[in-house]
């Protein structure tokens, strides 16, 4: 009878081993690691998420990058050393280059379109993220941080994104600019608070707005 103890020791074994691993695999978030004006080849190097693979190449002799596309559930960590911050998790977005260096940041930081009031909370708490990095709103009439506090604000907000996008632009003066919009996604036509979903866009690339400043 005790023969087959062993055997059946290391089946059960292994049979743990593979739902460990499955479940690794199943809650494993890949991290990527940018900014505007890191080297490709430190992308790579600073990054779980699988740059090489992801990565589009430029025909050429030689080929060079061109993007990296985010199709499966990942964290962007903006990884400057002053105004960095880390955004929510997602499953889209795509890094450009321009001369192996990160040129452009796109992304959604949601996993889905969401109701009004889940994607405010968001919002709120980017902006008090970013804020807290240091950016600030670029300094032209009609720009500022997209006020959604109080009942008032966000009752505003929900009615003028029946219609249209809001947004910001944000910098860090002379290097990084941010653009930050939401957006009525889904049955907005219907112009119902209770079933129209929203989105949340971050777009970033160098500061081309305060350039010309004195």
């Amino acid at each position: 009878m005790k023969s087959w103890r062993p055997a059946l020791i290391i089946s059960a074994l292994l049979v743990l081993f593979l739902l460990g691993t499955l479940a690794y695999f199943k809650i494993r978030t890949d991290r990527l690691y940018v900014h505007i004006g890191k080297a490709y080849v430190e992308v790579v190097k600073d990054s779980t998420f699988p740059v090489v693979r992801k990565t589009a190449l430029y025909p050429g002799n030689p080929p060079m990058v061109d993007s990296t596309w985010i199709t499966s559930p990942a964290i962007i960590t903006f990884d400057d050393p002053d105004h960095g911050f880390t955004l929510p998790k997602t499953i889209y977005g795509a890094v450009g280059y321009r001369e192996d260096k990160v040129d452009g940041i796109t992304t959604s930081p949601m996993l889905k379109a969401l109701p009004f009031d889940q994607t405010v909370k968001l919002l709120n708490e980017l902006q008090t993220t970013l804020r807290s990095s240091g950016w600030t709103p670029e300094l032209v009439r009609g720009n500022d941080w997209i006020r959604a506090s109080s009942g008032e604000e966000k009752q505003k907000l929900q009615m003028k994104l029946f219609d249209q996008v809001d947004r910001v632009t944000l910098l860090i003066p002379k290097k990084y600019s941010l653009l930050l919009h939401i957006k009525c996604y889904v049955r907005c036509d219907e112009r119902n608070k209770n079933t129209a979903r929203y989105l949340i866009d971050i777009g970033m690339g160098e500061d081309i707005f305060s350039k010309d400043e004195s």
